[in-house]
């Protein structure tokens, strides 16, 4: 029998210990709802985009099996952490206190600026204070608070529901039917501009960029929702995500 050299022995352990984990582990249910390109898919189908492809090469491999579900709405998906029926939510921000039931990672993945896509003729050209936006009609994701600032000026906001709110406001706007769509990151609107062929201009707000993070339910099994900490708080360390996420929205990489 060939014996190991004694150096090698705690790495073979190591990993072997963590092909155990592994196999033990059951997969920890994530979803969301849509922001593309970073989550994408259909209600009968599991999400796709961005974030899975990312996750499936950086926090897959490192033992950490991840059952992707569906996309649902915003108030469902809260729900659903708090019932205990998903156990990640793999997008949010704004505030890091989710309410009874929810938790927040302590790192960010994604930092980006606040924008509104207007029509290609719109007369706006840029908005040198929020209360310019006053009395506008301004589309995006119903149940979600407005951004602090945004929420003192008298905007009519008109909320969808739907899983995909961001193209459907989108539509909206090209038909004409409100004034302009507010997007908390700039890669959404140019996704659809790009693949639906949406001719829309984007104009940034005087705002504070915003952190994208992800949300967990306090009645998932602590010791899965610990070794997601652990990995994927290293797989998205740094700018990393946001230099993949550039390149998937030149070249999406094969599933």
């Amino acid at each position: 029998m060939t014996r190991l050299p004694v150096q090698l022995r705690p790495l073979v352990l190591a990993a072997c210990l963590l092909a155990a984990a592994c196999v033990d582990a059951a997969p920890l249910r994530v979803g969301g709802f849509v922001v593309a390109p970073l989550l994408m898919g259909h209600p009968d189908a599991p999400l796709h985009g961005a974030l899975r492809s990312f996750m499936e090469r950086r926090i897959v491999p490192q033992g950490v099996p991840l059952q992707w579900m569906p996309p649902t709405s915003l108030r469902r998906a809260m729900e659903s952490l708090r019932n205990g029926t998903l156990d990640v939510l793999l997008l949010t921000s704004g505030a890091t206190d989710r309410g009874p039931g929810i938790g927040t990672f302590g790192w960010t993945y994604l930092r980006t600026h606040p924008h509104l896509a207007v029509r290609r003729d719109a007369a706006l050209r840029n908005v040198p204070t929020l209360a310019a936006l006053a009395g506008m009609d301004i589309g995006w994701v119903a149940g979600s608070t407005i951004p602090p600032g945004l929420d003192k000026v008298a905007i009519r906001w008109q909320g969808l529901a739907v899983t995909d709110w961001q193209g459907a406001n989108l539509r909206k706007l090209q038909a004409g039917r409100i004034d302009a769509v507010f997007f908390e990151n700039e890669y959404s609107p140019r996704y659809y501009a790009k693949s639906e062929g949406i001719d829309i201009r984007l104009v940034r707000l005087p705002m504070p960029e915003r952190a994208f993070f992800m949300a967990y339910s306090l009645k998932s099994d602590r010791a899965d929702i610990a070794r997601f900490d652990r990995v994927a708080g290293a797989a998205f360390s740094g700018d990393q995500f946001r230099q993949f996420l550039e390149q998937y929205t030149v070249a999406p990489p094969a599933s």
